[in-house]
């Protein structure tokens, strides 16, 4: 009973002040969409206590859409979101300087019935497409390019109808789309059924521009000011992201996510945990990534201005 005191007394005395030390941690408040990819990323960081390890807490700040996400950041209402480094890079020369660290290779698929023709950018002509988002989304924007390229306006040689993936997926699976271009996790639901298969991705269209594949299209994004005043915080997130990526890899953590996924079957869960893997980026963007990138950046900008490389010095101050 003595002993049992003793270590009664001990916890008492150490876990108030473990819990002051913990909630005095300085906070990075980070946008997410409360059904995107980097919520499972997030969430595991919070999960593993990765942010306390690496000397923070994460505050995950719900947004509706990726517009209220980049207002968010431009507001300085949240210290990082998940965007596309072509938007990073307008800002970075309107004179809003932002930093990248490097997301997902992965954003959209071209998803079409499993006895479908439609094997090429050339097959879109004349064809129902879906296009999840708007006109502003990068994977429109990578389509549009690369078609262009081959001498093919899209938007005038097919019926292209935008939209939200979920809308666009029931539209597809009723028969009146040919074609889904549709973010990568709405595309493995739709391939784990059996029922559809991919045309085209990102990948290959990016290749069709000239970009690496392994390019990451998306990163987290932060103010390069934000950096600069918080650089060993801007560390431990790096750091924290990365770990996350590492512990991923593995298949425990994601029993964990499970819920934010939202599925109800083992394939649709196994096809969206292999498509994040599959998408995991490099943590430094190699010289050949930053070159392809260079050199597609006329086809994504349609404006003379060089492409800003210190976007991609990540949280170097």
């Amino acid at each position: 009973m003595a002993t049992l005191f003793r270590i009664l007394i001990l916890v008492a005395l150490y876990l108030p002040a473990a819990l002051y030390a913990d909630d005095d941690l300085p906070r990075v408040k980070v946008g997410m969409l409360q059904f995107g990819t980097a919520h499972w990323e997030l969430a595991h960081i919070q999960n593993a206590g990765l942010d306390r390890k690496h000397g923070y807490r994460l505050e995950l700040m719900p947004l509706a859409n990726s517009s209220a996400g980049r207002l968010a950041l431009t507001a300085g209402n949240v210290d990082w979101i998940v965007a596309d480094w072509v938007w990073a890079a307008e800002r970075t020369l309107q004179g809003a300087p932002l930093r990248f660290i490097p997301f997902s290779t992965r954003i959209g698929e071209i998803i079409v019935p499993s006895d479908s023709s439609i094997a090429s950018i050339a097959d879109l002509r004349g064809k129902r497409i879906g296009v999840a988002g708007g006109p502003q989304g990068k994977s429109w924007q990578l389509l549009e390019a690369a078609a262009a390229k081959q001498g093919i306006d899209l938007a005038d040689s097919a019926d292209i109808s935008f939209g939200a993936p979920p809308l666009l997926s029931r539209e597809l699976e009723a028969g009146r789309l040919d074609a889904l271009l549709t973010f990568w996790h709405f595309a493995a639901r739709l391939e784990s059924s059996g029922q559809f298969k991919r045309a085209l991705s990102a990948a290959s269209i990016s290749q069709a521009l000239g970009l690496d594949s392994q390019l990451p299209m998306l990163g987290y994004l932060a103010s390069e000011e934000w950096i600069t005043e918080n650089q060993e915080l801007a560390e431990g997130f790096a750091s924290s992201i990365y770990e996350a990526k590492h512990d991923l890899r593995a298949d425990q953590p994601w029993q964990e996510v499970r819920s934010l996924m939202r599925v109800d079957d083992e394939a649709a869960f196994t096809a969206l945990r292999q498509g994040y893997r599959s998408g995991e980026p490099e943590s430094h963007l190699s010289e050949a990534m930053l070159e392809s990138a260079e050199r597609a950046w006329p086809f994504l900008r349609h404006q003379d201005k060089p492409l800003p490389m210190v976007l991609f010095s990540g949280v170097a101050p």
